[in-house]
């Protein structure tokens, strides 16, 4: 298959690297920047923290679109620059693409969906943490199952990627797959604000607290909406607040799954405000926020967790005992 990713950054890189050893022709769509260190270093190299080593050279780099047309396109845009490529999107969709969208959050796709035709917006997830290093090198830190909303193509993807050791599943309904992984998402801006690798806040208990209330309050405004979270854990849901605010000695014996990460892994908002980027919290703890307000329920610990990103976004220093 032809084959694209949309704003290839770190995670359209190794996502991209994947599929074309899959086979396929894979087009990274990309900055000048991104394209010149891949060129630079003769193709993406991808790495894991299971001893993943692999050199792949993508197909094509294209940094401005002409003609091209292809089966897919999985856009791996920040939430808020979709808006800035819907001229784009709208495109390759017309050219016969099946557009899949695999950001994190809510509400991404609000601005553009009325612009683009219906039968080809899908949306996916891409469950794992990943960090760029120089040299074009992108390496994954955690576990976790790509899932992606079931298509001709999807399937076709689906078993290919199984065959290389990256298991997929395939749905037909992703509002509870999107709002499922939300919760788990919650840790992104809390590790951000830690600034600690994931696994060593995770072994912190009042860290985990935090992390635990803040999922109750989207449990809770989930519910209110009606809508059931797809589990992505060896427990439930509604049961993972308790799991999270167990005590060290138990949480350590009960966890391993959820610790068996890289040691240095941390989230992609860490990496978005040590580079001076823009985040994604609007989309994450902020859209709770939004809904929770409409639905007339209090969410104080996401209010902090938003308000404290945005300090920081303003080069203010913060507090994590704000949030004890």
């Amino acid at each position: 298959m032809q084959l694209a990713i949309y704003g290839a950054g770190s995670t359209g890189c190794y996502l991209g690297g994947l599929m074309q050893l899959c086979g396929h022709k894979v087009s990274l769509i990309c900055r000048a920047r991104i394209r010149d260190s891949i060129m630079n270093a003769g193709g993406i190299t991808l790495t894991d923290y299971t001893g993943q080593n692999e050199k792949v050279v993508p197909s094509a780099l294209i940094t401005r679109l002409t003609d091209e047309t292809f089966d897919a396109v999985f856009v791996t845009l920040k939430c808020h620059q979709l808006e800035a490529a819907v001229d784009d999107l709208k495109q390759l969709a017309e050219d016969g693409a099946q557009l899949f969208f695999m950001q994190n959050g809510l509400d991404s796709l609000d601005a553009i969906l009325n612009e683009l035709p219906s039968h080809a917006v899908k949306q996916g997830v891409i469950p794992f943490n990943i960090l760029s290093q120089d040299n074009a090198h992108f390496h994954r830190g955690t576990e976790g199952t790509l899932l992606f909303h079931q298509t001709s193509v999807t399937q076709q993807l689906a078993k290919q990627l199984g065959a290389i050791g990256f298991p997929c599943e395939l749905h037909t309904d992703m509002k509870p797959v999107i709002y499922g992984k939300l919760l788990l998402n919650l840790n992104n801006a809390l590790n951000a604000l830690a600034n600690q690798p994931i696994k060593t806040q995770l072994e912190n208990r009042k860290l985990r607290k935090v992390y635990a209330a803040a999922q109750r309050e989207w449990l809770e405004v989930a519910n209110m909406e009606g809508v059931e979270l797809a589990q992505f854990t060896a427990v439930r849901p509604s049961w993972m607040p308790a799991i999270l605010s167990l005590p060290n000695w138990i949480f350590l014996r009960l966890a391993k799954a959820m610790l068996d990460i890289d040691p240095h892994a941390r989230s992609s908002m860490w990496e978005d405000i040590k580079l001076g980027r823009k985040t994604e919290i609007a989309f994450l703890n902020g859209a709770i926020v939004k809904r929770a307000e409409k639905l007339g329920i209090d969410v104080p610990v996401n209010k902090k967790i938003t308000a404290l990103i945005h300090k920081i976004e303003k080069g203010e220093t913060v507090s994590l005992t704000l949030l004890y």
